[in-house]
């Protein structure tokens, strides 16, 4: 039981899945979910992740897509981002972390970002 449980909490991690309440939307949920939650660029390079934002409106479940953000002003240093699509390019070798944001919510969940 505990291999399994920690097996289901890696792959969350790796995901970057943030799930908040029921997302079952039997009493109210959110959940933003990203992939992959690790990403390798070089520099002048770009790369999109997945992203989903679902949450319950009335009983039903409803699906989106989230904001994307830097985690930090000094993340644009290492990366630029599209905050509509979630683009990531490579500036300069470092490490950035992007916020995906649910707008309905404000359940996030993170993509952390290495540029060689």
């Amino acid at each position: 039981m505990q291999r399994l449980l920690a097996a289901a909490l890696l792959v969350f991690a790796v995901s970057g899945c943030v799930i908040v309440g029921d997302p079952a939307c039997n009493g109210g949920g959110a959940s933003v979910i990203v992939a992959p939650g690790v990403v390798v660029v070089s520099v002048g390079e770009s790369f999109t992740p997945n992203g989903s934002d679902s949450w319950c409106d009335g009983g039903h479940e409803t699906h989106g897509s989230p904001s994307w953000s830097l985690s930090k002003a000094t993340d644009a240093d290492v990366i630029a981002l599209d905050a509509s699509t979630g683009r990531i390019t490579g500036r300069r070798t470092g490490i950035a972390t992007v916020v995906a944001r649910s707008e309905h919510t404000g359940a996030t969940s993170t993509i952390v970002v290495t540029v060689r």
